[in-house]
């Protein structure tokens, strides 16, 4: 299936041919794009996210926290991530997101989810610099959404400083100053909606919005959210470091997340408690420290599971 999507989301160079039309596919309505700023490209799962033969031969990693609240819900979460780039391969992928799930119903068939944070992603982008991403599905990536803007999905608004698949400059490093994104997600009363908003060592503003029609169970509430770290890699490939590479017991090295507040269906927000669920996939390879004060710790050096 193609799809249109802008110059910053390229992925390998013999895959894009040049659009000589206008778009006009919804997700573009409220954007100022010329048609030189537009290029078709294969739609790429976030579920498949490696070249791999199926599923089988990926391997997961987290190291995350989770909020659970199957009754009241959650409408929103913001958070300040330090955000790292790596020199990565095509069998590699780490990142550092928020996921926000609806748990509802049938979830193999009927899971919805967002997911948002930066990610270094070769094999999608050509490159191994780091990129603002986001995610949507509403039926657990069986044939519903897509990774930034392949799809018709999500809104940008007219002046967004930043797309979802742009690449995110400065970012962190040893013996480098830290760089901070703010990441907020929330759920707009009245539409439903889900609104992004970014900011790189700034307060956050605007990007765009998730609309309620895209989602079944997200479209009222959501039942978790998680944020931390995630890696992935092929089954002969060496996990990828996770954050900056260090394990969350060094703290003075390790990557941070924090000011991390949940926002509840009257527009309060409360800092997250430290009764979060915690999983770590690999305690060899990566870790998560407890939550203090509404921050935490994550990372590690990857290598060999």
């Amino acid at each position: 299936m193609i799809h249109f999507v802008l110059k910053e989301n390229m992925n390998a160079s013999s895959m894009l041919i040049s659009m000589k039309e206008n778009p006009t596919s919804s997700q573009y309505m409220d954007c100022n794009f010329s048609s030189t700023d537009i290029i078709y490209m294969p739609q790429m799962s976030y579920a498949q996210a490696l070249p791999s033969k199926n599923d089988d031969d990926t391997k997961y990693y987290f190291a995350i926290h989770l909020k659970d609240d199957n009754d009241k819900g959650y409408y929103g979460i913001s958070a300040n991530m330090d955000v790292y780039g790596h020199n990565l391969n095509v069998r590699q992928l780490s990142a550092g997101a928020i996921w926000i799930h609806n748990w509802e119903g049938d979830v193999n068939k009927k899971l919805n989810t967002i997911i948002v944070g930066w990610v270094v992603w070769p094999y999608r982008f050509n490159d191994s610099r780091t990129h603002l991403f986001t995610v949507w599905t509403k039926d657990n990536h069986r044939s519903t959404g897509c990774v930034n803007l392949d799809c018709p999905g999500f809104k940008l608004v007219k002046g967004s400083p930043i797309s979802p698949g742009d690449i995110i400059s400065p970012v962190s490093g040893i013996n480098r100053k830290r760089q901070t994104i703010t990441i907020r997600v929330s759920k707009e009363s009245s539409s439903g909606d889900w609104w992004l908003y970014y900011g790189i060592n700034s307060v956050p503003i605007p990007v765009g919005y998730f609309p309620a029609s895209l989602f079944d169970s997200l479209s009222t509430k959501a039942t978790q959210i998680s944020i931390g770290g995630h890696a992935r890699s092929t089954r002969n490939t060496i996990a990828p470091p996770m954050g900056i590479g260090a394990f969350a017991s060094n703290p003075g090295q390790a990557a941070s997340i924090h000011d991390i507040w949940l926002i509840h269906k009257d527009g309060r927000s409360t800092p997250i408690g430290n009764d979060a669920r915690t999983k770590v996939t690999d305690g060899k390879l990566y870790s998560a420290s407890p939550i203090g004060r509404a921050q935490f710790f994550y990372g590690g050096p990857g290598g060999k599971s």
